[in-house]
């Protein structure tokens, strides 16, 4: 083995390389005949089907999706996503990739050198100079590498000594001997190396050949599951579940290693990085710049499979509808089960999503064509039954999702696999139990709630100060997105403080603070606008007690001078007619009728303390608080009628209007929905065109010089790694985002049906999206394991709560429904009905579905049974290596 980087393959552009201009104009002409042909033959859904196929080939080529092919040297090339040329494909014996920086020639630092850093100074001990001698290799060394003796021993070995100050350079060299030493003769792993196009790094892969895998999996125990072979052993099959099967897993055993299928590529990444991580603190090389990055290696086979099986290619598939049950299984076998888990729940949400969806349209189709003469109390009556339809659909979502992430917890074995945790670099363990850390724990929660005052204030001012409500409404979605990236920021900071040592730690402690502050971010201006508005808009009329005069006066001095909808003149209304000043009468702040109205009363005059107007809005709150309302003042909700509708009931007409305050609800929620999912979207693309750019960037610097996945792979690293803050996303941030967009879902379809056709759409989108990314744009991440959501669920449990909570207040204040002629005490008594009911139901479905399915308790037994079954044999089997003598065992004959 060399640590001196050899030179990557070259080939020049006859061998392979195409340009995406080249393969448009191949496919343009392959469309033209194709055309062509149609003309000469019949046409049939065979025919159609084949030639689609083979069209969607070639539109999968261009998006970096396609067939290896071999050059006349024997090596293989495939196209990349949008780098306009093939690459090779290098991926062999690549577990793990190493980037090194590059070296520097002798005599290149000649001119640092003369300007360094003396090592005799106290501040130069024990430090690496940026411009300057390693004062104390030694003591460097030994934070990279963790067994001291045995680097010393290693070091002596490859002719390197660290015990003299050395130049930059030579300490690298020295380092990298010792490192090459220690992965090949101490760990006995495969090494290769090679230089990138343009020269300025070195890259190491880093792998293990299937004995020392086996040997690995041994000392750690490794859970794997077993193979066929082992199942035709004792004369049994692999149990299924739902077409599914379910394997049983076991500790590997070199001695008999047919017993458990081939270790996968996220097997042997994890095997690899355990046994490295024992010797070796990655961090600290990185740290010390010599080590640019390190990341698991991906396989160009297995992400062609991910494509065709997950992602759906080409886009004619039927898997452009919904997500497989399989796909949560490759994606885990690829990913690892965190990852898995994840797009398994956003998998099954997806599937579950078309049910409320299509219920959805039926409300629309209700809501605009007015079927069997349907009036607004009806309309609203039927979308008050179709929100508490979603809330049940929620429930049984996140109990089904709970019961779907036991199974598979069972299927991967994913609570008994030893897989390391990585450490953050960020980790001090000299902080670990001071009391200071207390104080920045204490500091942490302060900021949070410093931060949600802010936003509270913020969307007060925002309201008082603009009044045109469409106006209002684009500059609130503006502000809810953009605290929701500076809490994203400085969420991660404030967990920072915390001093999470595990790369999970810091996952469930950012959890808990991202999703609950967004969730509040994002509610907080619609609550307002649902609740707070109307009556922060009101108008008031004093000195009078005469309910009529008061309507009159409303009608005649605010609605009409808004003006009122042009449908009441086909009805010849006026806004002094009597069907007009019973409506206007509805509208009416009345504590008899709806005593919450006082209580949002005293809020939104609270909220007046943003615009300065403190002795105001405290008197008043105050008179709230303390009085049923001034006996000489009438209040009406500051909600215009938009379109109007006369209808019969109890033998007398009665006027029904959809108001402004429902129209603005709504337009606000469709215009945060669709932005949230626009956003998402974005933030998607943008990595796959930065890393696009990367990579031909370094291409042109090449001169013509083949590129290779590998190097393609590294610039995913560089450009969109998989973390938090990073373009390619990360586990927290991807999960929030569903997070959020189930939560609208359960809280807010009640006001807006079309929310869901426009979810289900974008989820769908985004999903395979998400997919694509992550096998060909984010470098693939560490195959972490989890045992399952954990704090994922606690989340969905409070948003079920506070849908529940809100679909309750939402039907009262907003939708116009008979409860509107109830009084305080018939509507109370309703609304503790229906909320009960629902959490009732919530408890049942809970408990209905926790309970282990009949089938795969059974597969479980047929699996403990198989288990059982396969050790006696193996036992049978078994030959001593040295058997030993019987001759003192008395066997009961006697001696005559």
């Amino acid at each position: 083995f060399s640590v001196t980087a050899s030179d990557a393959p070259r080939s020049s552009n006859m061998f392979g390389q195409r340009s995406a201009a080249d393969m448009f104009d191949q496919r343009s002409a392959e469309w033209q005949q194709y055309q062509e042909h149609l003309k000469k033959l019949e046409l049939s859904p065979e025919l159609l089907r084949r030639q689609s196929t083979q069209l969607m080939t070639g539109v999968a080529s261009l998006a970096g999706v396609g067939a290896m092919h071999r050059d006349s040297q024997g090596r293989e090339y495939a196209p990349l996503p949008g780098i306009g040329c093939d690459a090779v494909i290098d991926d062999a014996g690549a577990t793990v990739v190493f980037v090194l920086p590059k070296l520097a020639a002798k005599g290149e630092d000649e001119e640092e050198i003369s300007v360094m850093t003396s090592c005799d100074s106290d501040e130069s001990q024990g430090l690496v100079a940026e411009a300057g001698q390693v004062c104390d290799p030694s003591g460097e060394a030994s934070k990279i590498f963790l067994h001291g003796k045995s680097f010393t021993r290693t070091m002596e070995l490859a002719g390197n000594s660290l015990t003299h100050s050395m130049q930059p350079n030579e300490y690298q060299l020295s380092v990298r001997r010792g490192l090459a030493r220690l992965l090949v003769n101490t760990i006995g792993l495969d090494v290769t190396s090679f230089q990138s196009v343009d020269a300025d790094m070195v890259f190491w892969k880093v792998s293990a050949s299937r004995t020392r895998l086996q040997e690995l999996a041994t000392k750690y125990q490794f859970m794997m599951p077993h193979s066929d072979e082992a199942y035709d052993a004792v004369g049994m099959e692999v149990p299924k579940v739902n077409g599914v099967g379910l394997r049983a897993y076991g500790k590997f055993d070199a001695s008999c290693p047919g017993d458990f299928i081939e270790f996968r590529s996220m097997d042997a990444i994890r095997l690899v990085v355990n046994e490295i991580l024992l010797y070796v603190d990655l961090h600290a090389m990185q740290a010390q710049g010599l080590l640019s990055r390190w990341f698991p290696g991906a396989h160009y086979e297995e992400m062609q499979e991910m494509t065709n099986d997950v992602i759906g290619w080409p886009l004619a598939s039927k898997k452009l509808c919904f997500p497989q049950d399989a796909d949560s299984d490759s994606i885990q076998a690829y990913f690892g089960e965190e990852i898995g888990s994840f797009f398994s729940f956003y998998s099954e949400m997806i599937s579950a999503l078309k049910w409320p969806a299509g219920l959805s349209i039926i409300v629309l189709l209700v809501k605009h064509f007015r079927p069997f003469g349907a009036t607004q109390h009806v309309v609203n009556s039927v979308q008050a039954l179709f929100g508490c339809l979603v809330i049940i659909w929620g429930m049984w979502f996140v109990a089904h999702s709970l019961h779907s992430v036991d199974m598979n917890r069972i299927r991967w074995a994913a609570d008994s696999q030893a897989v390391a945790e990585l450490q953050l670099s960020e980790y001090q363990p000299a902080k670990r139990g001071q009391w200071t850390q207390g104080l920045l724990d204490l500091a942490g929660k302060a900021l949070t709630f410093i931060f949600l005052l802010t936003v509270i204030i913020t969307c007060t001012v925002v309201s008082l100060l603009i009044k045109n409500t469409r106006i209002a409404t684009t500059v609130q979605t503006v502000i809810t997105f953009l605290f929701s990236f500076l809490w994203g920021n400085l969420a991660k900071k404030i967990v920072m403080l915390e001093n999470k040592r595990t790369q999970a730690q810091f996952n469930r402690a950012l959890t808990m603070r991202l999703a609950f502050v967004k969730l509040f971010i994002f509610f907080t201006p619609l609550l307002r606008l649902a609740f707070l508005s109307p009556i922060a808009a009101r108008h008031c009329v004093h000195h009078t007690t005469n309910a009529t005069a008061a309507a009159q006066h409303v009608a005649k001095t605010f609605y009409a001078a808004d003006g009122l909808p042009h449908n009441l003149k086909d009805f010849n209304i006026a806004e002094d007619s009597e069907d007009f000043l019973s409506w206007v009468d509805t509208m009416r702040i009345d504590a008899s009728k709806n005593p919450i109205d006082y209580f949002l009363m005293m809020v939104s005059d609270l909220d007046s303390v943003a615009s300065g107007n403190v002795s105001s809005a405290v008197s008043s709150a105050t008179s709230y608080a303390t009085t049923d309302a001034p006996k000489d003042e009438m209040c009406f909700r500051g909600c215009y009628p938009k379109i109007c509708e006369i209808s019969n009931r109890n033998s007398h007409t009665e006027l029904q209007c959809y108001t402004s305050c429902a129209a603005a609800l709504e337009r606000s929620l469709n215009m945060l929905y669709l932005t949230h999912a626009v956003c998402t979207i974005v933030f998607i693309l943008v990595p796959m065109l930065q890393v696009r750019w990367a990579a031909r960037r370094e291409i042109e610097e090449g001169e013509g010089q083949v590129y290779s996945l590998i190097q393609y792979q590294e610039k995913c690293h560089m450009q969109a790694s998989y973390e938090y803050e990073s373009w390619g996303g990360s586990y927290v941030e991807d999960f929030v985002e569903v997070i959020l967009s189930f939560s609208v879902i359960t809280c807010f379809s009640i006001v807006s049906p079309s929310m869901l056709i426009i979810g289900f759409i974008a989820q769908v989108f985004e999903y395979r999206l998400l997919v694509y990314r992550m096998t060909w744009i984010t470098c693939r991440p560490f195959p972490a394991s989890a045992e399952g959501l954990g704090e994922w669920f606690l989340i969905l449990d409070v948003i079920l709560y506070i849908a529940i909570i809100m679909n309750s207040l939402l039907l009262i204040c907003v939708l116009r429904t008979d409860l509107d002629h109830m009084g305080a005490m018939e509507k109370l008594i309703v609304v503790v009905i229906i909320t009960l009911s629902l959490i009732a139901i919530k408890v049942m479905l809970r408990i209905s579905l926790h309970e282990q399915p009949r089938e795969i308790a059974e597969a479980i037994d047929q699996n403990n049974e198989f288990v059982e079954a396969l050790q006696l044999v193996r036992k049978r089997h078994k030959r001593f290596d040295q058997p030993r003598s019987h001759a003192h065992v008395q066997i009961g004959v006697l001696e005559e």
